[in-house]
């Protein structure tokens, strides 16, 4: 996910993004039909994930308008839900910053995403 947002654009770029779809799609199935991945309620799985429901809407923020959206909500729907209903968990809500928090933290390290995505292109 990290190399789809902060490589530089070109071919490799595009493969970083295939890829990341592609293990997106893999956790969308994962979902259908349910509220969390473990069913009606929170569980280990909905915690690793995290980072798709805080962490990817704010590096997407960062790293700029002109860096498509990972994970739409045409492509997946009940990912896109799922994200909703895990930040407006209640537990979730008392332990996790607001995306505001986390953007005001982040931004000034963009250079740095920035200088490791065009590494990780060698």
């Amino acid at each position: 996910m990290f190399k789809a947002l902060w490589a530089e654009d070109g071919g490799a770029r595009d493969g970083f993004v295939a890829e990341t779809k592609e293990n997106l799609a893999l956790l969308e199935a994962r979902l259908e039909g349910r509220r969390f991945f473990g069913g009606d309620s929170l569980g280990y799985l909905d915690i690793a994930a995290s980072a798709l429901a805080a962490w990817l809407p704010v590096m997407e923020e960062i790293a700029g308008a002109e860096r498509s959206t990972l994970m739409g909500e045409e492509e997946f729907p009940a990912l896109c839900r799922w994200r909703s209903e895990y930040i407006a968990d209640e537990a979730v809500k008392a332990c996790l910053p607001s995306k505001e928090q986390l953007v005001a933290y982040y931004a000034p390290k963009k250079d740095g995403f920035a200088t490791r995505g065009k590494s990780l292109q060698k």
